[in-house]
């Protein structure tokens, strides 16, 4: 995506008689007082430079009037979305709708989930005439094996995802600045419909925090037929946002090495919600091969708001194919290949991988580790030219390594008994609980230095 600027010049930060003045306010709900407050001290500031020191009360009462009028949503709820687009200028609206936009469908998208596998896999023994638990690892934690958890065998987790964003498309968020990829500098050009042209300097802080709390559980129906819903419950998205457009000295207009006057505007926002709702089936199609093979089919249901970060707002569906096998029953690898259909717009369709391995380090203890990728199969929508940083089709990289555990409790505490037999699992509790690490490879989007999650898994 990219982003356009074509404003008349001298209104972005309001010339009067070939002077440039400056103005701020506050943007967090509900602070109104605070907001009017410091923009009203701008305006009084402005109308003293713009014109002249005659301007008595009146003159500035209007001006606050129409101050308190452009503080946009301060008084009530308003998205992430509209308190990023609250940062720019009236005439650059346009442009941060498509950040904004771009901003929504890839913190969405960043947001990992956890695959179907269990920790626990059964299958039927005739030589005994029960379901047996397998001797493997206790599985991935972001990928898919091909093996299913077991007839009428029911499968829970529950996850813990924190999320800090740093960077956007390899752009420190802390520290964005406006540039013109096509002549190398760090400003941007405002034209007016003659053609007359200035430079103005804009720069960007972005603190963006996500907290996810998911809930799975995956059933088998069949030997082999599992199906899966996941919903994250609870995802609260923190934002806070700051703006600044500022022109040249009007002593020398030719050059933009002095910005003087500035136009500073910020916005705090958080929101809590639920995130999108993930259906899953997967299909064992082969064993006892050199690998063993499953099928997949996923549909993303909207069920977050996209303005508030939560969800793709798109329905997606899916078709995967899942390939892993065990050896010597202390490892398997695997590799899985997806195709993801956006149901809305082709064009924001992608193709999802991974391959990675687990390794059973002890009967108890698997360590996991993963590449996962995922790639548009076009160019988001183009509006412009770029603002701070051109965001476009996107190859997203990571590895996933963490672990999974299963470990062994004992019967009694001080002698009181305070655990039972567990079916095929001997003494301890029916849990497994993950740690993992998601770190990125490259830096094509919306990302995260580090993502850590943890949760827990019970097979029944």
């Amino acid at each position: 995506m990219t982003l356009f600027v074509n404003v008349p010049a001298g209104v972005l930060l309001g010339r009067k008689g070939g002077t440039l003045f400056s103005a701020s306010w506050g943007g967090a709900r509900g602070n109104m007082a605070s907001a009017t407050g410091s923009c009203g001290s701008a305006v009084r500031r402005s109308a003293m430079l713009v014109l002249g020191s005659d301007c008595g009360a009146r003159c500035q009462c209007l001006l606050l009037a129409l101050c308190v009028l452009s503080v946009p949503w301060s008084a009530r709820g308003r998205s992430l979305e509209e308190a990023l687009l609250s940062t720019f200028p009236a005439q650059l609206r346009g442009e941060g709708e498509g950040l904004a936009t771009a901003f929504s469908r890839s913190v969405a998208a960043s947001f990992p989930v956890t695959g179907t596998s269990a920790a626990c896999a059964y299958r039927f023994d005739p030589e005994i005439d029960s379901y047996r638990r397998l001797d493997i690892p206790l599985g991935p934690v972001f990928s898919e094996r091909a093996e299913t958890v077991g007839n009428r065998k029911l499968s829970v987790m529950a996850g813990y995802v924190l999320i800090p964003y740093d960077e956007l498309n390899g752009e420190d968020l802390d520290n964005l600045v406006s540039n013109d990829p096509t002549q190398t500098k760090n400003h941007i050009t405002i034209c007016n419909e003659s053609l007359q042209c200035e430079p103005v300097l804009g720069t960007a802080r972005v603190d963006l925090k996500a907290r996810i709390l998911a809930l799975s559980a995956t059933y088998g129906i069949t030997p082999d037929l599992d199906v899966s819903i996941f919903f994250p419950p609870f995802v609260r998205t923190d934002l806070r946002v700051a703006t600044s457009f500022a022109g040249p000295d009007p002593r020398a207009p030719a050059s933009p090495a002095y910005f003087p006057y500035a136009l500073e505007q910020t916005a705090s926002e958080t929101s809590t919600g639920v995130g999108d709702l993930l259906l899953r089936a997967k299909y064992v199609l082969s064993r006892e091969t050199p690998v063993d093979l499953a099928a997949g089919l996923t549909l993303s249901i909207p069920t977050g708001d996209a303005a508030d970060f939560h969800g793709t707002g798109d329905t997606m569906i899916g078709a995967a194919l899942y390939a892993s096998h065990v050896y010597l029953t202390r490892v398997e690898p695997h590799v899985n290949l997806r195709f993801v259909l956006d149901a809305d717009k082709f064009d924001r369709s992608e193709f999802r991988y991974s391959v990675g391995a687990d390794v059973r380090l002890l009967d108890w203890l698997t360590l996991n580790n993963d590449f996962l990728g995922r790639s548009d199969i076009a160019a988001s929508d183009t509006v412009g030219q770029p603002v701070f940083v051109e965001v476009g089709r996107a190859d997203v990289f990571q590895l996933s390594t963490g672990f999974k555990m299963a470990p062994p409790w004992h019967r009694t505490l001080h002698d009181v008994p305070v655990l039972g037999d567990v079916p095929e699992r001997g003494v301890g509790l029916p849990w497994a609980w993950y740690f993992n690490v998601l770190l990125p490879i490259n830096h094509s989007g919306v990302r995260s230095d580090h993502i850590f999650t943890l949760g827990a898994e019970g097979v029944f």
